[in-house]
């Protein structure tokens, strides 16, 4: 949905400056003040300049859930990558940890806009963490196939990253029982870590 993709330093400093400030905005002020006139006005560059790289709001948005998930995206590969010599549930608290506090802190763009219209749910479910995480997730459970018993490893991975990151987001939401962000970590690492050792026809 962009016009073009910045290259230069320039345009770079110009495309993040837009996409921080329409960050700041939705987090202090509300959807409803997002216009592509105000955000030029507090990105500190003209309608003309932001035009050059968005064609509109909506695609604005887009571009700074789709920088969102790519960061969170990116880092839980490199916890993964990293921890893929630990043990199963220790690796587990290590990706879990990290997904409520990036999750947590970027909540209004994965939980609250998408809401806002049928297009950024349909971009949110497009570009979700897991599509960009899956196979990073399935070499952990390989490297661990000694001690899983599901035999369809794809498939039981695909139950876990649906079941974990709907816990996360009841949690982040208030959605669930009261436990401390190390409790509901534990919790979530020794669920998921029983479901891989259980004899469970997947």
């Amino acid at each position: 949905m962009r016009r073009k993709k910045p290259i230069q330093d320039r345009a770079k400093f110009t495309s993040d400056s837009i996409l921080e400030a329409t960050e700041i905005i939705i987090v202090n002020e509300g959807y409803e003040k997002v216009t592509t006139n105000y955000i030029a006005e507090r990105a500190g560059v003209s309608i003309g300049s932001l035009y050059q790289y968005f064609p509109n709001k909506d695609a604005i948005i887009s571009a700074l859930i789709e920088r969102a998930v790519s960061k969170v995206s990116n880092g839980i590969r490199t916890i993964l990558r990293d921890a893929i010599e630990m043990p199963l549930e220790q690796a587990s608290r290590l990706a879990y940890r990290y997904l409520l506090e990036n999750l947590r802190e970027k909540k209004e763009l994965f939980y609250l806009l998408p809401k806002r219209s049928p297009e950024l749910i349909e971009l949110t479910q497009n570009l979700s963490v897991e599509k960009f995480t899956h196979q990073t997730n399935l070499a952990l459970l390989e490297q661990h196939r000694s001690e899983i018993v599901p035999q369809d490893l794809e498939k039981a991975l695909v139950v876990l990253e649906i079941s974990i990151l709907a816990n996360i987001r009841k949690f982040i939401m208030g959605e669930h029982i009261e436990m401390t962000d190390d409790e509901f970590v534990d919790f979530l690492a020794r669920l998921s870590t029983a479901f891989l050792k259980s004899d469970l026809e997947i």
